[in-house]
């Protein structure tokens, strides 16, 4: 969102967040300085925290957000679990943030001091994960799907099947996901598996199958997905599944092509929620953050230079009209239609031997 520069000594007499919030009317903490938080740390990924994204926040705020880049939030929980990690606030969603807060590595959010969450997008205010006990705990602010994608010049056309992963015609030049039992879950939809999310032992295992003879077909399963961006940048991988970021190639003038699948894709969301260790001032900075990021400016930038979607309605309507257009972003229901929710599974443990099988055979 649009830089906003103000007096750092001005915010450090600000009165409390909630006084804040009143005075905000619904638009972005411009007096998120609580006295002390000088700095908060964020457990996120590179997508979402490029500094033009974070600078407006910083500039008003006079706060500095350092983050703590992930390629998966189970690294992140397992330093918080430990104690003494120092990061007060967490990217999770659909797909992990269960594990999460069993793990007690969260706390709820003051709501009152995060008015954007009243402009979320209709369709993630219910979804599951955001609420525990009847307690906000996170506040969505990205959604998407994650799905098959492709060099259009070396794979000879169009795709629309998941099948063009186990494609022998792309031997060596195919990625699959390493993380979050994705893979397992991209068999499962190729084989027609009702609830790829609970598996039986049965279904369960025809997935290891399958992944173990598509094996001597993949050239690397990624771990973070700037990886299989500079992968399908260089050609080594033609077809992959993979997330949003790698689309930022059709900069280059590089020909990568977003499939939708016949079988469908995972259709996820992101959240911010806050760590047992933002505590104090800390917390208040964090939880002003988080209004920032589901206000008006975040997600317009995120838009213009990721693709990713935001769950603002703000921002959708501070973006130009081509950009609505080119994210699909006025019909979230319409988008998610043939959509399989990205879940947690229902066993991960039965999930992870499965998924060591794969890798270890």
């Amino acid at each position: 969102m649009l830089n906003t520069t103000l007096n750092r000594r001005k915010l450090i007499r600000s009165a409390s967040m909630g006084a804040m919030a009143a005075a905000m009317a619904g638009q972005w903490s411009r007096g998120a300085g609580a006295a002390g938080a000088s700095e908060i740390v964020w457990g996120t990924n590179e997508a979402y925290a490029r500094p033009n994204m974070l600078a407006p926040f910083t500039d008003a705020s006079g706060i500095k957000v350092k983050t703590e880049l992930f390629s998966d939030p189970a690294e992140v929980v397992t330093k918080l679990k430990a104690g003494g990690a120092g990061v007060h606030m967490l990217v999770d969603g659909s797909y992990h943030v269960n594990l999460s807060y069993a793990d007690g590595v969260l706390q709820p959010i003051d709501i009152a001091n995060v008015p954007n969450a009243a402009h979320v997008l209709e369709e993630f205010k219910d979804v599951e994960g955001l609420s525990f006990d009847g307690k906000v705990y996170g506040v969505p602010i990205v959604w998407g799907t994650n799905s098959m994608m492709y060099r259009a010049q070396d794979v000879g056309g169009e795709l629309d099947d998941i099948g063009a992963l186990f494609d022998q015609q792309f031997a060596g030049r195919i990625s699959m996901p390493n993380g979050l039992f994705e893979s397992l879950i991209v068999g499962a939809m190729y084989l027609g598996i009702k609830k790829p999310f609970s598996m039986t032992a049965d279904e369960l295992n025809s997935v290891v199958d399958l992944l173990i003879k598509q094996k001597p077909l993949v050239r690397t399963y990624w771990n973070d997905i700037g990886d299989l961006k500079n992968l399908m940048a260089t050609g080594e991988v033609v077809v992959g599944w993979g997330w949003q970021p790698v689309m930022e190639l059709r900069k280059q003038d590089i020909d990568v092509r977003w499939a939708h699948p016949k079988q469908g894709e995972l259709g996820w969301y992101d959240a911010n929620y806050l760590t047992k260790e933002a505590e104090g001032d800390v917390k208040a900075a964090c939880e002003a953050f988080t209004n920032y990021l589901a206000g008006d400016t975040y997600g317009r930038i995120l838009g213009e230079e990721t693709g990713y979607r935001t769950a603002s309605k703000l921002a959708i309507a501070a973006m130009p009209e081509d950009l609505q257009k080119k994210l699909e972003i006025n019909d979230p229901g319409a988008f998610l239609k043939g959509a399989t929710w990205f879940l947690n599974p229902s066993d991960p443990p039965a999930y992870q031997a499965a998924w060591d099988r794969v890798l270890n055979a």
